[in-house]
């Protein structure tokens, strides 16, 4: 049965606009579904809770770290790149990060940096660096490339569900009716409970 993983992709919103691009190329051409894709949260109506369900719902979590912390959370104790990270971490998603490299940051024009972050990036970039596998970007290409790579060890482990096409489930009529002999087993043993109150 094929099944398609869904990535979420985390990463800065203004500044990473090419790679977080290359990275949704990337998971679509090998297959699979992205999400958390060029979020802003200053548009969404409820954007921690969305966000949860997005993460909660993926099977892998991509990060890519650029050179700025991000938009920090409404309570301000952390950037939303970071929060999702730890998120992603708490639920025990496998995560893996694209980090750009200082040449490939160089090339980036920052005048939108809000330097008083600069120390909450700091910890965040050496907490990541410490905590998961790291793969160093200097290209776009690269992106796509490591992730298609990274996707194909993902793909074939039995703890990630993914999302499954009805047409390849084998036996739908026979899921149907197991499905309706719990419903009644159900009903049944809820009426003798009734009974016993």
């Amino acid at each position: 049965m094929r099944k398609k993983l869904q990535v979420f992709i985390s990463s800065t919103f203004a500044d990473l606009v090419a790679e977080r691009q290359a990275a949704v190329e990337a998971v679509l051409n090998a297959g699979h579904i992205p999400a958390g894709i060029g979020i802003e949260p200053f548009f969404m109506k409820s954007p921690m809770e969305t966000i949860k369900r997005w993460i909660h719902e993926s099977d892998v979590y991509i990060l890519i770290l650029g050179g700025i912390y991000g938009t920090m959370l409404p309570d301000e104790s952390k950037s939303y790149p970071h929060w999702e990270y730890d998120y992603a971490g708490e639920l025990g998603k496998p995560r893996f990060a694209l980090v750009l490299t200082d040449e490939a940051l160089r090339q980036k024009p920052y005048d939108f940096v809000v330097m008083s972050d600069y120390q909450k990036f700091q910890e965040f970039k050496q907490s990541v660096l410490e905590e998961m596998p790291i793969l160093h970007i200097e290209e776009e290409w690269h992106i796509s490339w490591v992730i298609h790579e990274k996707l194909k060890e993902y793909k074939g482990r039995d703890d990630l569900y993914g999302w499954v096409s009805g047409k390849d489930v084998s036996d739908v009529q026979k899921l149907l009716e197991e499905n309706a002999n719990l419903l009644r087993e159900n009903v049944r043993l809820n009426a003798e409970l009734d009974k016993k109150m």
